[in-house]
């Protein structure tokens, strides 16, 4: 070859070089220009993890990634719980030789941005390493989830819960509120206030400024369904304020306080018929017949003895007088406190009904303070026999008479003669 044609050659190769570096200066002045844009962070990364080199992005000329970051380790930002899991995600990139994705948080201060990143082999040990804040869309896809599951629970609530405009009108409400007000998918443009009864709409109005005022109101309200039946309900209401175009709101929570009304209706109406059982039964036993012998029986009276305890013990006895043909009825009134008149009158008319049944009547118990009020009280005691202490009236019903001796019957000190006194 001559030199002439040797030196074509050398000069086509150097044509050839130079349009080759001038291809690839404009290859690297594009991938500059777009890595310019990119707010991704752009890096080659070692298999131990290692940052060799790192592009120049909007990411790192903003300050967030230190531009001199050449060998820096990604445990120094990569969260520790998160740092095997890049790495074995570059290690499984560069083996396979295929591109691998994964998300991860890096710490910027206080807070943690999270990242998706993709990694592709770029030589035999190390890999391209892209990655994008995706902080933004978790908290989005966490906001969208969180009112999934508001939006969820608040259309499985027992309560009544709806959200009107501030003039009143409803644009949403749940399954419970709906069925509450017995309007069904009716109930949404209905204004709020036609949803309560007439007389408390001026409460209502007033509720609403407060609300929007004072932020909340808590109270009890009257629902009218759809048939006109009104049920009684505890309303909370919270003003919404206006945010990002929306005008401001009013959600409120309404509950039917009809069960809890009615379990407190039966739960008095049966303390009540506990209170009088237990009545019925102190009344059985504060007036108790106790028989002495044939023919002689005494009732124990315990406590106040005002009319309706009076009246009581007087049917228990003359019924026992009846029944079992008593002749002497022993009264101990020993346990009788604070004797006044109306006690008086209650034992002397007691004392005459079993006269009227020939049936005498022994009062026992009577102590200097009731002797005192009795004599105080003009009470007329006569034809009653009256006697300090039980003992001495039961001695005085169980004595012999008419020349008999009374015989003892079991569970009776003794058995007096069945012989009637005079009426």
């Amino acid at each position: 070859m001559s030199d002439e044609q040797g030196s074509s050659a050398i000069e086509r190769e150097n044509a050839a070089l130079r349009r080759r570096v001038a291809e690839l200066e404009a290859a690297e002045a594009k991938l500059e220009a777009l890595c310019s844009v990119s707010r991704a962070f752009i890096a080659l990364i070692d298999r131990d993890g290692v940052v060799q080199e790192m592009f120049a992005t909007l990411l790192s000329r903003s300050g967030r990634v230190e531009s001199g970051c050449l060998a820096l380790p990604m445990a120094a930002v990569v969260r520790e719980d998160y740092l095997e899991r890049c790495i074995g995600a570059i290690r499984e990139s560069l083996a396979t030789r295929t591109i691998a994705s994964l998300e991860y948080p890096v710490r910027f201060g206080q807070d943690d941005v999270w990242c998706q990143a993709f990694c592709k082999p770029f030589t035999d040990d190390t890999v391209l390493w892209v990655a994008h804040d995706i902080t933004a869309q978790r908290r989005l896809a966490y906001a969208q989830a969180e009112l999934r599951d508001f939006q969820a629970l608040v259309n499985s609530a027992p309560d009544g819960v709806c959200i009107a405009s501030r003039e009143g009108a409803l644009f949403h409400a749940n399954q419970a509120f709906r069925a509450m007000t017995g309007h069904g998918d009716g109930a949404l443009g209905k204004s709020l206030f036609d949803l309560y009864r007439a007389e408390e709409v001026d409460q209502l109005a007033a509720v609403v400024q407060q609300c929007f005022e004072q932020g909340s109101w808590q109270g009890t309200l009257g629902l009218v369904q759809h048939d006109g039946r009104t049920i009684p309900c505890q309303v909370s209401m919270v003003a919404l304020a206006a945010e990002a175009g929306r005008p401001p709101a009013l959600a409120t929570i309404a509950r039917d306080l009809t069960p809890l009304y009615d379990a407190e209706r039966e739960r008095l109406a049966l303390q009540e018929q506990v209170i009088q059982a237990q009545q019925a039964t102190l009344r059985e036993l504060s007036t108790p017949l106790v028989p002495l012998a044939e023919g002689v029986v005494a009732m124990p009276l315990i406590g106040a003895l005002d009319r309706s305890r009076a009246q009581q013990a007087m049917e228990k006895l003359l019924d026992g007088i009846v029944l079992h043909q008593f002749h002497t009825a022993i009264l101990d009134v020993t346990g009788v406190k604070d004797v006044d008149a109306e006690s008086a009158d209650a034992l002397l008319r007691i004392a005459r009904a079993a006269r009227l049944l020939g049936a005498q009547l022994v009062l026992t118990g009577i102590g200097p303070d009731t002797a005192q009020t009795l004599v105080d009280l003009g009470v007329d005691l006569t034809g009653i026999t009256t006697r300090s202490t039980l003992q001495s009236g039961i001695a005085h019903a169980l004595a012999p008479r008419g020349g008999r001796r009374a015989t003892s019957v079991p569970g009776a000190p003794a058995l007096a003669t069945r012989q009637r006194s005079p009426a």
